[in-house]
C-alpha cells in the first residue's frame, strides 16, 4: 500500500505573537486489488486536524517538566511537523531542545512536548519509532540525526496516530 500527504499550516496572530496554531494533514492511501482479469487501484483519504492555541499550550504545559515557552515550542514544532524546513529554522530549534548546549538532545527532552501534540506519544513510543526509521542511538541524538527523524516525518507520524 502506497501512501501521500498533504500539509496546511495556519498561524493566527501578529508577527510578534502567534496565539494559534493548525495543522490539517490529508493522508492518502492508495491499494491495488486483483480480482479474475480487473486491476483496480482504490484511493482512500483521511484528514487528521491538530490546533494549538497558545492560552491551551499554556493549561497543558503546568502538567509538564521542563516545559518549553509557546513560542519556542512553536519554533520546534514548525520544521517537525512540516517535515521540512528552511534557512535556519532546524538548527534553531536543535539549539532549543540543547539546553545543556553539549551538542546532542535527550530524547526524555524531545519527549516532554510530544503529548501536547498527541496525548499518546510517550517516551518509550519515541524510542521504538527512532528505532523503526533506523537511526541508531542510545538516549541521545545529534543535529544530523535529529535532522533525519525530522526529514522521515516524524511529526506528522506523530499527529496521525502512525508511532
Amino acid at each position: 500500500m502506497d501512501s501521500e500527504f498533504s500539509v496546511t499550516e495556519i498561524i493566527s496572530g501578529d508577527l510578534n505573537n502567534i496565539s494559534e496554531i493548525h495543522y490539517q494533514f490529508e493522508e492518502f492511501t492508495y491499494e491495488n486489488t486483483t480480482t479474475g482479469i480487473t486491476n483496480k487501484k482504490e484511493r482512500l483519504s483521511r484528514v487528521y486536524d491538530t490546533i494549538i492555541k497558545r492560552k491551551q499550550y499554556e493549561i497543558l504545559a503546568e502538567n509538564i517538566r521542563n516545559v518549553l515557552s509557546f513560542d519556542d515550542f512553536i519554533r520546534i514544532l514548525r520544521p517537525f511537523v512540516m517535515g521540512y524546513y528552511e534557512d535556519n529554522q532546524l538548527k534553531q530549534a536543535f539549539q532549543i531542545l540543547d539546553k545543556d548546549q553539549s551538542g546532542t538532545i535527550n530524547i526524555e527532552e524531545l519527549a516532554n512536548f510530544l503529548p501536547i501534540i498527541n496525548e499518546f506519544a510517550t517516551t518509550e513510543a519515541l524510542k521504538n519509532y527512532i528505532k523503526k526509521v533506523d537511526i541508531d542511538v542510545e538516549d541521545t541524538l545529534t543535529y544530523d540525526q535529529f535532522r533525519t527523524l525530522i526529514l522521515k516525518g516524524i511529526g506528522r507520524d506523530i499527529i496521525c496516530n502512525h508511532i
